[in-house]
């Protein structure tokens, strides 16, 4: 697994105008490890120099640079399906040189690790599009790796099993950096897998993980193709202690990147709640 310095408690940061303000935010917060959310507006030199500059100010370790798209809404299961990754073929070829972008963003950072959703992979390995996919990613892994980086798949759209079928037809064609973020809140969100049963099969790639938390969607709401709701760190269906205890058993070590997609005022709260919680458990764990 990847090994990371700062710390074992980190927070997915997206960033606004001002990454010296954030950095210095997210440090005062008591944080020395992010995973930052892509933002174009910084994307050149100039800017990445930028955000190197305000991340070394404040010591925080940047783990991840996050692919975030242009036109990607997850409002309901149709519109993820339509909209999100690498899967729709309208966006694809833009996307995928999008990509490219990032990485070199994340080089210009000296960060190792690029993560995304490609977007639903369907079940069944046979399908064209499954094997289109493999293709894909295993073209982006290759690229990565000419300049020393992982890319990292995140967990929700589709079951565990089909990530790990996935990963391992990709690494069929001689990849060896395609790694998984685990997000447990999103196979909950999209009711696909529990997550204490799903890690053990993925726990071979899982080099970061997002403390997220959900309830299952309810019957209206798979009526309606919704998806579940979030709510703050150890108080939904995660089995938030569980899950933490079954990762460092198993040797993972962090960080624990905290993600909380609410308003800034409520994401604070439930933050460093969730920091204390977090703390809290892995010291139980010696940790």
């Amino acid at each position: 697994m990847t090994s990371f310095q700062n710390a074992n408690i980190g927070l997915m940061l997206a960033m606004q105008d001002d990454p010296e303000s954030e950095f210095a935010r997210v440090r005062e917060m008591g944080f020395r490890a992010v995973q930052l959310l892509f933002d174009a507006s910084f994307g050149d030199e100039s800017g990445a120099q930028r955000v190197a500059n305000a991340a070394a100010q404040n010591d925080i370790e940047i783990t991840t640079v996050f692919c975030g798209f242009a036109g990607e809404n997850y409002d309901d299961v149709p519109t993820i399906h339509q909209t999100v990754g690498l899967v729709p073929t309208s966006t694809r070829c833009e996307r995928i040189a999008q990509t490219d972008a990032i990485s070199q963003f994340a080089q210009r950072l000296n960060v190792n690790r690029v993560a995304a959703h490609i977007g639903f992979i369907p079940d069944d390995e046979q399908d064209k599009e499954f094997v289109v996919l493999v293709e894909i990613v295993a073209d982006i892994c290759q690229l990565l790796a000419s300049r020393g980086q992982d890319f990292a798949l995140e967990t929700g759209q589709e079951k565990a099993a089909t990530l790990k079928c996935f990963v391992e037809n990709v690494e069929a064609r001689g990849v060896n950096n395609l790694r998984v973020n685990f997000d447990p809140a999103n196979m909950i969100l999209y009711g696909n897998d529990d997550p204490i049963a799903a890690t053990p099969l993925l726990l071979p790639w899982i080099d970061g993980v997002h403390c997220k938390d959900a309830l299952w969607p309810t019957k209206s709401q798979k009526t309606n193709a919704a998806l579940g709701e979030e709510v703050p760190w150890g108080e939904g269906d995660v089995r938030a202690d569980e899950w933490i205890e079954l990762l460092v058993k198993n040797n993972f070590r962090g960080p624990f990147t905290i993600e909380r997609e609410v308003p800034r005022d409520q994401q604070t709260r439930d933050v460093m709640a969730a920091k204390h919680q977090i703390e809290a458990t892995l010291s139980r764990l010696g940790m």
